[in-house]
């Protein structure tokens, strides 16, 4: 039998509640606010009990006991309204006193302490005794008490709350000791998060909550045998049988992506204090997104017989802490994908052969579109382990970079504008932002006191030493935007800017952001990205990377930049590791460095830390990258787009990372021999597109960055010097180098080679002016070359374009599919000469409710807002950051 805290227990910890309330809660409306929600939870839970007989009874008396300490405070503040409101919340608690009474009365009769009323004493408890009770009562709750010294585990136990740790399901579900058919598991997430990944149990039922939310809207009164229609449609015979004797299980939890508190049991009382005080709904389950689907379930059944046994729980944290805590050993998987992850024979031995000259049996693929990639980059990442165990590294701080609120890059500091109820001499500040309540039917008791433009904060985990102060008080209307709108500059630590314009423009790309800092919550994610730690796939094995410092000094670097929001921040650190870390200490002078090899070098470190293809037996690596000579002539007859993507798949067999599936393109290279013909064609990955500058033709004639990749492209003849050595003829002869692309990537980052050597052997920068679109789209899309392109003229055993769309059919496309348009975002510029010269960047944010922003300039510290379009298209632009519109 499960045994309650006492009410002794409860009672100081809502005192201890209460107060925290008071102390972070300087504003009597959102302390009014809290009021509120507290007594919306023990509605609730009187309503169960009056229904099913049963509730949470602790968390309902907990709630009682806050909302009646937080009254007693009132009395200090000398306000008639405050007075009225005060009785106003007595009058409707005192409706409740029946259920208050019996839940009282069941705690009593099921606590393992007596308490003071119970044994009849009256006296002060022992201050040292109340603070052993304190600690003992915020005790992992999730954990039952028993009756006895068993530490067997049961269902029953997990009756009364509504709230069940991911450590409590792991055992239910695979601990052996109970028959775990008699537990019944809801995915209330899509049905593409779903197949993406899903907890390893063969009773479980996914429901997505569109479906729920359209059939409440079309008929508020729709009864659960409308949602039975609708599911009978959409999900597998197997799981439609379940779901309709839903009735017979003993147990229901309900997840989806992300609600509830993170960790592997966490406290439902702490959640719940702190979701009031930073204002989320992690801890209030009456505010789930289960909402209406618990209510369908519970309470709108056509036949008595399809109610649940039981109130369904909630999985702590839903699907995403699941993984967190145990990793993806107790997940499945479905295998339909649109990218998959790479095909363990695309290396040396791969099946090549020659056409026929039918054009069957097309190079000896097999055409089982099912065999032959079955992952998606997202969902490899969800499955991706270390080798071995995770290093510890003197660089990589055990503390969480991310608060366990979801929310927690937010930042307001607000004036006080009204009493606070606090005796301290400095008020608490709070962190508040709008955003919309999840909760679909919250009704909240008309007290008219009550301010209505209730907020929800978001609590912010600062790092442990700030530079620097913020001296811009900024609000955001939506949390979700922050990482595209936070504007902080970063201090030159001698000559350090060709870091800091890198640093500014990779900070605002948000593909990369979003995978550090998935916690922001925003829904364009995808579902694998928006739960899964960047920790979980750094490869500390890898010798090509830093072992996951670079990586996680890097992920500190922004979390301090968000801490700075509207200020400024030094980033010595981030420096010192990084000039460590750089071939030949490159970065750790004060010298003037190359923005473009400081980002380079990043980038690559980025790749490795995060590189899930780790090869160590040098015969297999060898057997990737080499191929036959056989291989090779075929490789130059294919058609480009198979050839290329053929090169990409074994590409990724030794690269696989964010870096790759966000930053990096492809291009060919083909040497020709002018005298025999014989080609070579290499395909080479690039995260960085370098692009020529072009002579002028004409004094009025402006060059565009069309002009430069059409520069890049052009024929180029090899001849005196530079004459290719050729395989048939044995010698060096004249050729042609012909380039083009053949992949283009998300984010695509475009340097402008603006310094050359002169003919006495000297740098020389280009100031040429160059035209590339601010507001308008790049368009790459001609370049990228479709199905059907060869680059070899003469080739009698051509495929048609029929023959070769058959043969990608069994190849993931991963994003190669057009239009390719590209939206600027970000610019980094370059003043003076390659010796003395100064690094600035243009960056767009988005706009924040105090402030139009728009084309932000970062001169180091200096941070310029609302710039014109026409300042951002500049002559000192050297590297340009677009990304896939």
């Amino acid at each position: 039998m499960v045994k309650f805290k006492s009410l002794h227990e409860l009672e100081s910890l809502s005192e201890s509640y209460s107060n925290d309330l008071i102390r972070y809660s300087p504003k009597i409306s959102k302390l009014f606010g809290h009021q509120v929600s507290l007594m919306e939870i023990l509605a609730h839970e009187c309503k169960k009990l009056n229904r099913l007989g049963y509730c949470d009874y602790e968390l309902a008396y907990l709630s009682f006991d806050i909302v009646e300490r937080l009254c007693l405070q009132y009395s200090k503040v000398a306000s008639k309204e405050i007075s009225v409101y005060a009785n106003d919340i007595k009058q409707v608690i005192g409706r409740k006193k029946t259920e208050i009474d019996k839940i009282k009365e069941t705690i009593k009769s099921n606590s393992t302490i007596m308490s003071n009323e119970e044994d009849g004493a009256n006296v002060p408890t022992d201050p040292l005794i109340q603070r052993f009770n304190q600690l003992a009562s915020v005790s992992n709750d999730h954990i039952p008490r028993y009756s006895d010294t068993s530490s067997a585990i049961k269902i029953e136990d997990y009756k009364y709350s509504e709230l069940i740790g991911v450590e409590s399901v792991d055992k239910l579900l695979f601990g052996g000791q109970i028959d775990k058919s008699r537990i019944l598991l809801i995915d209330y997430r899509s049905r593409k998060e779903f197949e993406d990944g899903h907890i390893s149990c063969n009773d479980i039922v996914n429901i997505p909550p569109d479906l729920v939310e359209a059939l409440i809207q079309q008929n508020d009164n729709v009864l659960d045998s409308g949602l039975e229609e609708k599911l009978k449609i959409l999900l597998p015979a197997e799981q439609y049988k379940r779901f309709i004797n839903r009735q017979t299980y003993e147990m229901i939890i309900l997840l989806d992506s992300n609600y509830g508190p993170m960790g592997r049991n966490p406290d439902r009382f702490q959640a719940l204090r702190n979701s009031l005080i930073n204002g989320t709904n992690d801890g209030i389950t009456i505010r789930s997104p289960f909402s209406w689907l618990i209510d369908l379930l519970m309470y709108k059944n056509k036949y008595l017989s399809s109610k649940l046994s039981i109130y369904p729980c909630i999985l702590a944290g839903g699907f995403s802490n699941w993984v967190r805590v145990l990793g993806s050993s107790r997940i499945n998987r479905s295998l339909h994908y649109n990218l998959q992850k790479p095909e363990k024979s695309l290396g040396k031995g791969t099946s090549l052969n020659l056409p026929k000259q039918n054009n069957t049996n097309v190079i000896g693929f097999n055409n089982k579109t099912n065999s032959a990639y079955l992952k998606n980059f997202g969902e490899y990442l969800l499955t991706a382990k270390l080798t071995s165990p995770q290093q510890k590294n003197d660089y990589i701080t055990d503390e969480p970079l991310v608060s366990t609120t979801r929310s927690s890059l937010m930042k307001h500091h607000q004036k006080e504008e009204s009493k606070s109820l606090s005796h301290t001499s400095t008020p608490v500040s709070t962190n508040t932002v709008n955003q919309q309540q999840r909760d679909p039917q919250s009704r909240r008791p008309s007290l008219k006191w009550i301010n209505s433009d209730r907020r929800n904060s978001n609590s912010y985990i600062s790092p442990k030493k700030v530079n620097s102060p913020i001296t811009t008080k900024t609000e955001y209307s939506n949390p979700v935007r922050f990482l595209e709108q936070y504007t902080t500059g970063l201090t030159n630590l001698g000559n350090s800017c060709y870091m800091n314009c890198i640093i500014q423009c990779l900070g605002a790309t948000p593909q990369l952001t979003k995978f550090f800092f998935p916690e922001i919550g925003n829904s364009d994610i995808s579902s694998t990205s928006s739960f899964m730690s960047y920790r979980q796939h750094i490869n500390v094995n890898n010798s090509l990377g830093s072992k996951g410092i670079l990586t996680t000094n890097f992920v500190t670097l922004l979390m301090n930049m968000f801490s700075n929001e509207g200020g400024y921040f030094t980033p010595t650190e981030f420096k010192r590791i990084a000039g460590s870390l750089s071939p030949g200490k490159q970065f750790s002078t004060t010298d003037q460095q190359d923005c473009i090899e400081f980002l380079t070098f990043l980038l690559d470190t980025l790749h490795e830390d995060l590189n899930q293809m780790h090869i160590v037996d040098p015969n297999e690596k060898r057997a990737i990258l080499e191929l036959t000579p056989e291989q090779e002539r075929i490789r130059e007859i294919l058609p480009v787009r198979l050839a290329s993507t053929i090169e990409w798949e074994r590409y990724l067999k030794l690269n696989f990372s964010i870096i790759v599936d966000y930053f990096q393109g492809q291009y060919l290279s083909q040497l020709k021999c002018l005298e025999c013909g014989t080609t070579s064609t290499t395909y080479n990955a690039f995260s960085i597109l370098s692009v020529p500058i072009p002579e002028k033709l004409g004094s009025f004639r402006n060059i565009s960055l069309y002009d430069c990749i059409e520069e890049f492209v052009t024929l180029e003849l090899l001849d005196d010097d530079n004459k290719w050595f050729c395989s048939k003829c044995k010698r060096s002869t004249k050729s042609t180098k012909k380039i083009s692309i053949t992949r283009l990537p998300q984010v695509l980052i475009i340097h402008f080679k603006r310094f050359k050597v002169s003919p006495n052997g000297q740098f020389k920068k280009l100031d040429t002016f160059i035209d590339y679109p601010v507001k308008k789209e790049l368009d790459l899309t001609p370049y990228w070359p479709d199905v059907g392109t060869y680059i070899s003229d003469a080739n009698s055993q051509r495929l048609s374009k029929e023959e070769e769309l058959q043969v990608l059919t069994t190849l993931p496309n991963r994003n190669q599919v057009p239009p390719f348009k590209y939206k600027l975002f970000a610019v980094a510029n370059h003043f003076g000469n390659l010796t003395s010269g100064h690094y600035t960047a243009y960056v767009y944010k988005d706009k924040s409710s105090s402030k139009t922003k728009n084309w932000c300039y970062f001169d180091d510290t200096k941070v310029t807002f609302d710039c014109k379009e026409s300042s951002v298209l500049n002559k000192n632009a050297y590297c340009l950051f677009y990304q896939r519109s």
